[in-house]
């Protein structure tokens, strides 16, 4: 018997290894890496839940496709709203109260106080009904914030009246602030409804759904 082994049977060549895609074209190269925005395949798409605003939660927009205000910015432009509000009802104290205290030697004039809360609640109403009912939608805090008012159907303006019924449905306290205990449940009702957006998928609140508005950014 000859001790000579059989020769190894012949097969084709194992095939080699793919070569790595090229990264020529689309912003990020093609391949596995290389169309859209973050480039298409396993890694292509963009992160779940991101949006063109931003990667994570995604942002809310409103019927036109536009983006909503975050709960900052709405916070921002209320606080400069406030303190806008607040300079005019002390000039307001002093003309009537100030000038009725010394006609009166110290003692102010109750009829005084009843005219400046008038004149407060009538400037209050008229500041965010006609300048949230405009066409821009904006009070001057939301000017600085780049935010403004919308319908929620339609994206386009609203009128004063629900502009009005708007901020009194946020802040209750403008016909309420001079009943006792009464004053201090609509101030905490206010809390409450300034922080409404913050647990609403739509950041939509309590005012504006009762007013079917929504807050968008304009810039």
């Amino acid at each position: 018997m000859s001790d000579e082994l059989p020769p190894y049977p012949e097969s084709d060549p194992p095939p080699s290894p793919p070569l790595p895609p090229p990264y020529g074209s689309g912003p990020y190269g093609s391949g596995p890496y290389g169309s859209g925005p973050y480039g298409s395949g396993p890694y292509g798409m963009p992160p779940p839940g991101s949006t063109p605003y931003g990667p994570g939660r995604p942002t809310p927009v409103d019927v036109l496709g536009r983006p909503l205000a975050s709960w900052w910015q709405r916070l921002a432009a209320i606080l400069i709203d406030s303190v806008i509000l607040a300079i005019v009802a002390t000039l307001l104290g002093y003309l009537f109260v100030g000038t009725s205290t010394a006609a009166l030697g110290g003692g102010a004039s109750s009829g005084a106080v009843v005219v400046v809360g008038v004149l407060a609640l009538v400037i209050d109403l008229a500041y965010f009904g006609f300048l949230n009912g405009s066409e821009k939608g904006q009070t001057v805090g939301m000017m600085a914030l780049g935010i403004a008012v919308r319908d929620v159907a339609s994206g386009g303006r609203i009128d004063p009246r629900r502009a009005a019924i708007r901020i009194v449905v946020l802040d209750p306290g403008i016909l309420l602030s001079s009943i006792p205990v009464i004053g201090v449940i609509a101030s905490l009702y206010t809390i409450a409804a300034g922080l409404s957006p913050l647990w609403d998928a739509h950041r939509q609140g309590w005012h504006d759904k009762v007013a079917r508005t929504d807050v968008i950014r304009v810039r």
